[in-house]
């Protein structure tokens, strides 16, 4: 159920006709600071949204069929070239490299972090080809789950891809090292894409992607709004959010949810 596992293929057409100049970007995107801002993000089985309060306070709240869930909260800032600085106050960022990602929403997991890297070099050292097996990957584990090894979910997550490159695998564990240094793990960064008058927000670890995913859809006839808002946070007002969360099933607690 983590929102952040999407992978997009990649497009070859190129980035000009999709983004503006820095200045449209910006001037487009600057949210107000004195009052409720609130954005959607329709994700296929879940809609996500974002609100924004003056206080500089924000939460996301997943609706899903059955339930609804607020599943983080935090501070919030916009900075001067109009990307959103969310700092959580219950879950990391991802760890990624090419299509592999390692899912840090839970805090805890942090510690045994070394014990995956460690478990990443040892199997490179163990296999030289230059690309392995998607459920090869999968099973280098951090710890012992206890799961069988024809567990097709492990500590790695393989996004839509049946092989994974040895450089991609190399780098995810230069990218564990970087994380565990790093000073803010908690900050979430989305990055605003305008095309037309459409704008959204999405993470700026798959910013690139979206943006030429968006641009071939354009390229195809697809409507501008509706072509931008499959990939990100699109802003609505309060009237719609709060018609939303009325008709949304019962809250639940994250807890509830597992």
């Amino acid at each position: 159920m983590n929102w952040l596992k999407y992978s997009f293929p990649m497009v070859g057409l190129g980035l000009l006709m999709f983004v503006g100049s820095a200045a449209d970007v910006e001037a487009g995107s600057h949210l107000s600071k004195d009052s409720n801002n609130y954005f959607k993000y329709d994700g296929g089985s879940f809609t996500h949204y974002l609100e924004l309060r003056p206080d500089g306070s924000y939460r996301r709240v997943v609706r899903g069929r059955l339930y609804v869930e607020e599943r983080d909260k935090g501070k919030w800032q916009q900075n001067n070239t109009g990307k959103l600085l969310l700092r959580s106050d219950q879950h990391f960022q991802n760890i990624s490299s090419g299509a592999l990602l390692v899912s840090m929403w839970h805090r805890d997991r942090l510690k045994t972090l070394p014990d995956l890297q460690r478990k990443i070099q040892v199997f490179l050292k163990a296999h030289r080809a230059k690309e392995f097996p998607t459920l090869d990957v999968e099973r280098i584990r951090e710890t012992d789950t206890g799961v069988g090894l024809d567990a097709k979910i492990g500590d790695i997550t393989v996004l839509g891809a049946k092989r994974v490159n040895r450089s991609d695998l190399e780098k995810l564990s230069s990218k564990i090292d970087t994380f565990l240094s790093a000073g803010e793990k908690n900050l979430f960064t989305l990055v605003p894409l305008e095309y037309k008058g459409a704008t959204v927000f999405v993470e700026d670890n798959r910013a690139g992607i979206a943006k030429a995913v968006i641009a071939d859809e354009l390229a195809g006839g697809a409507d501008s709004v509706k072509a931008a808002a499959k990939h990100g946070y699109q802003k609505i007002d309060a009237a719609q959010f709060n018609e939303e969360m009325k008709a949304a099933p019962p809250m639940v607690s994250q807890s509830e949810v597992n």
